[in-house]
């Protein structure tokens, strides 16, 4: 396992320790200990079934871990209501639901009002500049289902943006979507990034990895590396994980190659 030899300074928003999760006899997690610095984006990579959606849903405490516990600011992760936003991957939406993307965004703001409270102005106010963030302002009031792939995802971003969370957690967010609206998210999280918000992405496109991520999660079960991305894509490790794509890692190897001679 590789792990940056650079230290930080930064306060630590997410800290997972000795962390293990099962689903029935099947490991997904096992003995996972990471603490991630606020105010970066970072990216968690692996192959397929390696445990990455288990690991943000862990930060999300939607999933009981059999070992180990997560921490958001010092503080359990059971106990951090309000903290954290999650864009989930879209396969896990019901896209007939009948919801206007504005009522989406809206959703957001639930979190800061009592649950007998309905939303005021302000709260659509914020939904409304969370839509403008991701340049969906003039579908407000179309049905999330009359949307491209593309445009769904981006509703869900304005959703968790709208929530103004300090950790935002995001599951594959980039998977199926044209390049404007990668190009579009991309802007966000580097937009939310710099008001001091933590970032959390799965991501499955290791040749843009490097580009994207401060510093990159390489997750089999197991915690391979962490660090920035000159550390963690190394070829030798990503062939172990990886099990030897190596055109792959050669071509992401001459590109790290390059950079470092800049």
């Amino acid at each position: 396992m590789i792990r940056s030899t650079e230290q930080t300074k930064s306060e630590i928003a997410i800290k997972v320790e000795d962390l293990t999760v099962s689903y029935g006899p099947v490991p997904a997690l096992l003995d996972i200990s990471v603490e991630i610095p606020a105010g970066e984006l970072i990216g968690v990579i692996g192959p397929n079934g390696s445990g990455k959606s288990t690991l943000i849903k862990s930060m999300m405490g939607f999933v009981k871990p059999d070992v180990g516990e997560v921490f958001l600011f010092g503080k359990e992760v059971s106990h951090t209501k309000g903290l954290v936003a999650y864009v989930p991957q879209r396969g896990s939406v019901d896209w007939d639901f009948p919801i206007t993307v504005r009522e989406v965004a809206a959703m957001g703001r639930y979190g800061h009002r009592r649950w007998w409270q309905d939303l005021k102005r302000s709260d659509y106010a914020a939904a409304d500049h969370a839509l403008e963030q991701v340049r969906m302002s003039d579908y407000s009031k179309r049905q999330i289902g009359q949307l491209s792939g593309g445009q769904q995802q981006r509703v869900f971003m304005a959703r968790a943006l709208a929530q103004d969370a300090d950790v935002l957690l995001l599951d594959e967010p980039f998977a199926g979507v044209d390049a404007a609206t990668e190009r579009a998210i991309l802007d966000v999280l580097q937009a939310t990034k710099a008001k001091g918000k933590t970032v959390v992405v799965v991501h499955h496109d290791l040749a843009t990895a490097a580009e994207y991520f401060d510093q990159l999660i390489l997750l089999k079960q197991r915690l391979f590396g962490f660090g920035p991305p000159k550390v963690v894509l190394n070829p030798e490790l990503l062939c172990d994980v990886y099990e030897g794509n190596l055109r792959v890692f050669a071509e992401l190897s001459r590109q790290m190659g390059e950079s470092q001679d800049d």
